[in-house]
């Protein structure tokens, strides 16, 4: 229950409320301004659409990219509307073949980069609502329709520029919350009474949000202006050592096999976990801090759990330990250092938001601009796939397929009053992977069903327009505001809104409010039995993927030991940047073959061709190695290789090892272990 309040408190100072709020507005009040001329409820519904669809263009990011991605986003809608808005209304063949076309345009770009899944959501969500228009004449649907849009894009980037600096600030502070819970799941892995392996996976799984919040983070501070701005230059350095402090809780699950079998419910276990979790809690109370939600921590409290891991340590190296025994300690020992290090962060984090700190200079831009993502349209990306063989391909022929047959369906039925919802279900429904597709249609099916009981009972209260206003409000702000964090409940306030808003002017008895909710409930359904029905035409499962992504993250870990040699052996490299970049690869490519997994596991038994036990098995070892290749980047910071005896010569064997090329050329090699690299560890860890 305390969670669950401490949660929701958070919630509402986070961005994502604050941008639920924003998008309310700018989709509110051009509809109250046209109500102050007595414009006809159909026509400000017109003019609402333009802002919402307008408001779906709207994401995390600087001025100049918002501004250009909004104006190519109202670019596309008036072209899209202009195509179907001169259309004879109904569902004639002609229209139905448009917009299966249109379906199979938008699923073809879907899969290019993350800013055009909104892009192609956008194109198909204004085409059907382009189609479906009986309100107005086409030249009046599309005056205020663009009135709607208009506005939305100039308030966007208003409200924008007035509270950039505020608006980096809620972002910035949900990584704390990330990092809290990333933090949290690696703490339980030194419980001895859990499934290590389980406990482990979740812990990988906890990466997935964070490394792409992450990377949302570096896209929006190192392009700004930071070199004359003190504030945001202290947010970049805020961001770097929260990169820092998950670089340092990467740990190898071969540690914990060895601490659980060496030291079995000891303290040692105790104080580590006690430490990582006080860790995340300690950032949960920055990050609200941060957002002037909560008071700051006095004192971090690390003190305890150090000293009594020293007294523990001091105890063991006593012993005179030698093999296994010498192991095990030479593990929990470098447990220690990791705690150190972590308790030092925190400290340089916590200076940065109490004290307002003198900073010695900036990072240089062209440093940080290597890890910035770019999403540059490449023809490239058309001719590969132009072929059936293609997943992208053929998830866009299944989309128009589905899209086609649920047109057809509706104009074929007396569904037609109420029939487009099903094609915009479906069309929100429909993604690449069968499993995404289920989840997607689960959460929406729960989502309706609840909304429609609570949308139904208030369409049929007499409640006057003035409330169903403002509770119309309040669900546009939680619907826009949940959809990252909870999309079950997302759904149910969308549900809500969407009843009250197309039967506001309605007296409507109880048995009437329920029986429009009823209607939207069997959209829903049908919807998602048409989209998990075409998942199953011209499919794309993970089975095809997985292979690719194992040997993208093998060809990945093998690039961090390419570029350690060019920075410490070769001496190519002037600093670590790239080495720094290889590793954010690397881990961005593991996490991307766990969540391939985590979906493969959703899918129908028989079509899953790989052992998911042996794969789950690589994808912890390539976890691991990727921990002890960030454990010795760290290492070799301050040192110099060439006065080490062994280390070139013993990289060289390892490079060779892990050359994928190698493996693949010769089947009867063993894979690669993490236990390969302990040697060149050895060498350079403090003793």
């Amino acid at each position: 229950m305390n969670h669950f309040i401490t949660a929701t408190y958070r919630f509402f100072f986070s961005s994502d409320f604050a941008m639920g709020v924003k998008m309310a507005l700018g989709i509110f009040i051009p509809v109250a301004i046209l109500y102050c001329f007595n414009i006809p409820l159909e026509i400000l519904m017109i003019a609402g659409y333009g802002s919402l669809t307008m408001s779906i263009a709207d994401q995390t990011g600087t001025l100049k990219h918002k501004r250009n991605e909004m104006f190519g986003t109202f670019i596309a809608i008036v072209l899209i509307t202009l195509l179907f808005i001169f259309q004879t209304p109904g569902l004639h063949p002609l229209k139905i073949i448009s917009l299966s076309a249109i379906s199979f345009v938008v699923a073809f770009i879907y899969a290019f980069r993350v800013k055009f899944i909104a892009l192609g959501f956008i194109v198909g969500f204004t085409a059907l609502l382009a189609a479906s228009n009986t309100a107005a004449s086409p030249l009046v649907y599309l005056a205020y329709f663009c009135f709607g849009a208009i506005f939305y894009f100039s308030f966007s980037m208003i409200v924008t520029k007035v509270f950039e600096r505020y608006i980096i600030r809620q972002n910035l502070s949900g990584i704390y919350f990330h990092l809290s819970h990333y933090l949290k799941a690696l703490s339980k892995c030194y419980r001895q009474n859990v499934d290590i392996e389980k406990e482990f996976k979740n812990f990988i799984n906890s990466q997935t949000e964070l490394l792409e919040e992450l990377q949302g983070m570096r896209d929006l501070l190192f392009r700004l202006d930071y070199e004359n701005d003190h504030h945001l230059n202290q947010m970049i350095n805020e961001l770097l050592l929260l990169v820092e402090t998950r670089e340092i809780a990467t740990i190898p699950l071969q540690d914990f096999m060895v601490i659980r079998e060496n030291y079995p419910n000891s303290d040692l276990q105790i104080f580590f976990r006690d430490s990582f979790s006080k860790a995340g809690s300690n950032l949960e109370e920055m990050g609200m801090y941060s957002l002037r939600a909560g008071d700051m921590l006095k004192r971090l409290g690390f003190k305890a759990e150090l000293r009594a891991l020293e007294y523990e340590l001091e105890l063991l190296r006593r012993q005179d330990l030698e093999g296994e025994a010498l192991d095990a300690y030479q593990i929990v020992a470098n447990h220690f250092r990791k705690v150190w290090s972590l308790s030092r962060n925190l400290e340089r984090i916590r200076s940065f938001l109490v004290d307002d700190i003198e900073l010695e200079g900036t990072f240089p831009r062209h440093k940080l601009k290597k890890f910035l993502s770019h999403s540059y349209w490449s023809n490239d990306y058309i001719t590969k796939n132009l072929t059936l063989k293609s997943p992208v391909m053929r998830f866009a022929i299944r989309s128009s397929m589905a899209m086609f047959f649920a047109l057809t369906l509706v104009s074929m039925t007396d569904f037609l009053s109420h029939g487009f919802w099903i094609a915009f279900t479906l069309l929100s429904l429909m993604r690449p992977g069968f499993s995404l597709t289920k989840e997607r249609s689960r959460n929406r099916i729960i989502g309706t069903i609840i909304g429609c009981l609570i949308g139904g009972l208030l369409i049929s209260l007499e409640i006057s327009t003035l409330g169903l206003l403002t509770i119309l409000f309040i669900s546009v702000i939680l619907n826009n505001g949940l959809i990252r964090i909870h999309n079950p409940l997302s759904v149910t306030f969308t549900t809500v809104y969407v009843l009250i808003l197309l039967n506001i002017s309605k007296d409507l008895t109880t048995l009437q409010g329920f029986s429009v909710s009823l209607e939207r409930i069997i959209d829903t359904i049908i919807a998602a039995v048409i989209a998990l029905g075409f998942s199953h035409v011209l499919p794309s499962w993970e089975k095809v993927n997985l292979p690719k992504l194992i040997h993208t993250a093998r060809e990945n870990l093998y690039a961090v030991m390419l570029e350690i040699e060019k920075w410490k052996i070769s001496k190519i490299a002037e600093d670590d940047a790239d080495l720094k970049l290889a590793l954010r690869t690397a881990q961005a490519s593991i996490v991307s073959l766990s969540n391939s997994l985590e979906r493969m596991k959703d899918e129908p038994v028989k079509n899953r061709q790989h052992n998911i036990s042996e794969i789950n098995d690589e994808l912890i070892e390539m976890q691991s190695i990727f921990s002890q290749l960030s454990y010795l980047s760290g290492l070799l910071e301050t040192l110099d290789t060439d006065q080490i005896e062994e280390f070139n010569e013993i990289f060289q064997l390892i490079k060779l090892r892990m050359n994928p090329d190698i493996h693949e050329k010769r089947s009867n090699l063993t894979r690669f272990m993490m236990l390969e690299l302990k040697p060149l560890i050895w060498l350079v860890e403090p003793k």
